[in-house]
Parts: structure tokens; C-alpha cells; sequence
């Protein structure tokens, strides 16, 4: 549990714990990577990019980046206030999706129970954990496929909208 976040059950943290996951086959594989790196960060942006024009105006909230800062990508997070029925739509239109950070809080896991935070004590957290939710990137994924993820999304967020 403790090298896994303090977590026996995805999401759920019982205890105050590490991401300390890395095995020696891991590592030994890792090492063998490194040398793409530079290449796989530089493929995340070009998606993020095309993601982040791709995705303007249709309702969701898109990664704001600072100028200073030139991230790797190893999540692109948007925020949609009807994430389970945009998670849900995109899955059944084959593109997966996974809630990161995560659904609960971290002032709401057991593993912080101690500090005694109500959840209306921290609302801006409580409305983001309602509303994370990640696209799929990744250093092999291709224009076309991400161009299909950009359709299907735009598709659905039209759909979801108010009439």
C-alpha cells in the first residue's frame, strides 16, 4: 500500500503513501527508453497542441500553461461539468478516457481523515475532482487518431449541450 499512494483499491487512499512502483524489470526497460525521450515528450506537445486548437469553444475547460512553462504532456486534463456522460459517450464511441487526478479529493481519502477538512471547506477542489477527466496521449498516437479524438469529442459536447 505505501508504494502504491497509500492505496489497496484505485482511488482510495487509507493511508499517507508513495507513487514507489518502479520494479528492476521496469527500470532496466526505463533505461532503454530514455534514449527516445526527447522524441516522445516532443510527439505529447505536437498532440497537446493539436488538441488545444482543436477543442476551443465547445464548452470544456482546456490545460492552461503558463508562458514560462513547456510541459511534457503526460496527461492532457480537460474539465467538463457532465464528466460521466461525456466519459461515457466517448467510450461507447471507442475513445478511452481515464479520471485523473483522480474522482475524490484528497482531503476527502481516509488517509487524511486526521486533518478533519469538511467538503465545502475546499470547493474549488471538490468541484474539480467532479470534473477531471483525460484524453487519451501518448508518443505513438498519430494526427489522424488524435484528429478522430478531437471529432468524437466535439461530437459528443455538442450533444450534451443544452437546447
Amino acid at each position: 500500500m505505501l508504494r502504491n499512494y497509500g492505496s489497496q483499491r484505485k482511488y482510495h487512499n487509507e493511508v499517507i503513501g508513495y507513487n514507489s512502483r518502479l520494479d528492476e524489470l521496469q527500470a532496466a526497460l526505463l533505461r532503454v527508453k530514455l534514449q527516445f525521450l526527447d522524441q516522445a515528450n516532443e510527439r505529447r506537445r505536437a498532440i497537446a497542441r493539436q488538441y488545444t486548437a482543436g477543442l476551443q469553444g465547445i464548452g470544456l475547460v482546456l490545460p492552461h500553461v503558463k508562458a514560462f512553462a513547456d510541459p511534457v504532456w503526460h496527461l492532457y486534463v480537460v474539465r467538463c461539468q457532465q464528466r460521466d456522460e461525456f466519459a461515457r459517450r466517448l467510450s461507447e464511441a471507442g475513445v478511452a478516457t481515464i479520471i485523473h487526478p483522480h474522482p475524490v479529493a484528497p482531503h476527502m481519502q481516509p488517509a487524511y481523515a486526521d486533518l478533519s477538512i469538511a467538503p465545502e471547506a475546499l470547493p474549488l477542489a471538490q468541484t474539480i475532482h467532479r470534473e477531471v477527466i483525460s484524453l487519451p496521449i501518448g508518443p505513438t498516437q498519430t494526427d489522424e487518431q488524435s484528429q478522430q479524438v478531437i471529432d468524437t469529442v466535439r461530437a459528443v459536447m455538442r450533444d450534451l449541450r443544452p437546447a
